[in-house]
């Protein structure tokens, strides 16, 4: 089957020239000067002279086809000099087709030379694994093109499936040319494959065990283009490596951390190995300690904390069905106030800038109320050197009887006068309702906790 195209190609072209032009040995014979007969290294000057125009006519075949197919490129993709990616992609795929279209014109023309046999055996395989070679680098960089039209197709859509099959289809692709290429290689160089793939079949266990490694990652992005655990652009932890999606290969995935580093996992891990996918999630939870001064008055205490809660019902970034914030602790230097909050901004900046705000306003409120934060305080007592010997006064070691029953009747006495008229006290509460900003719309009821949905 080698070299039928060519050769049939020649008849063609044979048929379609006059007669006195058909055969060129004889036009030389016939037209050409003694000179041109005379013996150099073998074979005539003509000859010579013909070999040269021909490498010259492929050469000029070779340019050509650069420019109509960069030309035709570029109407076709409408480029422009901003998208330096393109114009890369479009003065790359020409090169390798100029240079397979002058390998084929060499091809055509060498049987109108009438070389002598044994050069013809050198020269005509030679050609042959040129141009195979070209087709191979054309097959590549058609590949690029190829992928670089479904990488745009893939950015008009919301879906990010096909910005995660795009790098694939390009390995695939380029996989598939180099299968291809070595079989088109291996018959142009008269290379017989049955006995090798004869061979890989009796080795074949020894090589099923030493690609374990790349069936299983093979099978891994198998198992991320099907499942879909994270996307390209998801904020993952995976394997202990955290950052930012940028490719999935047929081996590999490619993770750019915070550090801007590019970290390369197996993705044969993906398949045994927690993922993190921070991307997915539906809110960003925030949890904060608010400490007011031991001084402040429990009903400033309480204006504060609902004055915290109506800035988050106004706010518009924050979820609205499920928040807290209560008085939660008392510490060594504070009374502290839980502000628990789950932010819906899109993504880590948006959110820093509302949880910016917010803070702002916790404190334009704390100033307004004349809340005082607390900050870790201690106090110093001065001992007069005078009557130091004498102390303060003593706690009694006497226990008197029934001491113990008038201390916590005493208690429940201060309790009870405090919190007679509350109406908890006749009836009870019903659960806290999160109710909307002033107008008293009640929002949906919500679930949420420590470890919810942050």
């Amino acid at each position: 089957m080698r070299g039928m195209l060519s050769h049939y190609l020649t008849q063609l072209i044979l048929s379609t020239v006059p007669n006195s032009l058909s055969s060129v040995e004889g036009w030389a014979n016939t037209n050409l000067s003694s000179w041109f007969h005379l013996d150099f290294i073998g074979m005539e000057y003509w000859r010579w002279a013909a070999i040269v125009i021909t490498i010259a006519i492929g050469f000029a075949v070779n340019v050509i086809v650069r420019f109509v197919l960069r030309s035709v490129l570029r109407t076709l993709t409408h480029a422009d000099q901003e998208d330096h990616e393109l114009i890369q992609i479009i003065k790359r795929v020409p090169k390798p087709a100029g240079s397979a279209a002058g390998g084929a014109t060499w091809l055509l023309m060498l049987p109108l030379i009438s070389l002598s046999s044994g050069v013809q055996q050198i020269i005509e395989p030679a050609v042959h694994i040129y141009i195979t070679l070209a087709c191979i680098w054309f097959g590549f960089r058609g590949t690029d093109l190829i992928a670089w039209v479904a990488e745009q197709k893939a950015n008009k859509t919301n879906n990010k499936l096909d910005d995660l099959l795009v790098p694939l289809l390009r390995k695939t692709l380029k996989a598939i040319v180099v299968v291809f290429g070595v079989v088109y290689l291996a018959d142009s160089m008269q290379i017989q494959l049955t006995p090798i793939i004869a061979g890989l079949g009796i080795g074949g266990l020894g090589f099923a065990f030493a690609a374990k490694d790349t069936i299983e990652n093979f099978f891994g992005s198998i198992t991320v283009i099907l499942d879909k655990p994270f996307e390209i652009g998801d904020w993952v932890v995976i394997d202990g490596v955290e950052g930012t999606v940028i490719s999935v290969g047929m081996r590999s995935t490619r993770i750019r951390t915070f550090y801007d580093t590019v970290v390369t996992i197996p993705n044969s891990i993906l398949v045994t190995s927690k993922c993190n996918n921070y991307s997915k999630r539906r809110y960003r939870r925030w949890k904060q300690m608010v400490g007011v001064g031991y001084s402040t008055p429990p009903e400033k205490i309480a204006s504060f904390c609902e004055g915290i809660r109506e800035l988050l019902r106004v706010h518009p970034y924050t979820r609205k069905d499920y928040y807290q914030v209560w008085l939660n602790e008392f510490a060594g230097s504070s009374l502290n106030i839980l502000v628990y909050v789950f932010w819906t901004a899109p993504d880590w900046q948006t959110e820093l800038r509302e949880r910016h705000r917010f803070m702002l306003d916790i404190i334009r409120l704390a100033g307004e109320l004349e809340v005082e934060f607390a900050f870790p305080t201690r106090t110093l007592y001065l001992r007069n050197e005078e009557n130091w010997q004498q102390g303060s006064n003593k706690i009694s070691a006497m226990r008197p009887e029934g001491w113990m029953e008038d201390a916590e009747g005493e208690g429940r006495e201060v309790v009870e006068n405090f919190t007679s008229a509350d109406d908890w006290r006749k009836h009870l509460p019903p659960p806290y309702t999160f109710t909307g900003a002033r107008d008293g719309g009640n929002g949906p009821s919500g679930e949420g906790g420590e470890g919810g949905e942050g």
